[in-house]
């Protein structure tokens, strides 16, 4: 299942976006996690279309 959620602000990041194909996997079995750091908020709302054409599915943002 492809999925991708969102965070701000971590670290000297901006912005953050998580996203798996669902095919990566770690040696435990769960979900190997691809990422992309953005300065600004044009960038990574386009960089996001892309991915939601592509497929991918929007997961609630998770805080740590």
């Amino acid at each position: 299942m492809k999925i991708f959620y969102e965070m701000e602000n971590v670290g000297k990041a901006k912005y953050l976006v998580n996203f798996t194909d669902g095919v990566k996997k770690h040696r435990d079995g769960s979900d190997f996690y691809d990422l992309c750091i953005f300065r600004n908020r044009k960038k990574k709302n386009a960089f996001v279309r892309e991915l939601v054409l592509s497929g991918y599915a929007e997961r609630g943002a998770q805080r740590q």
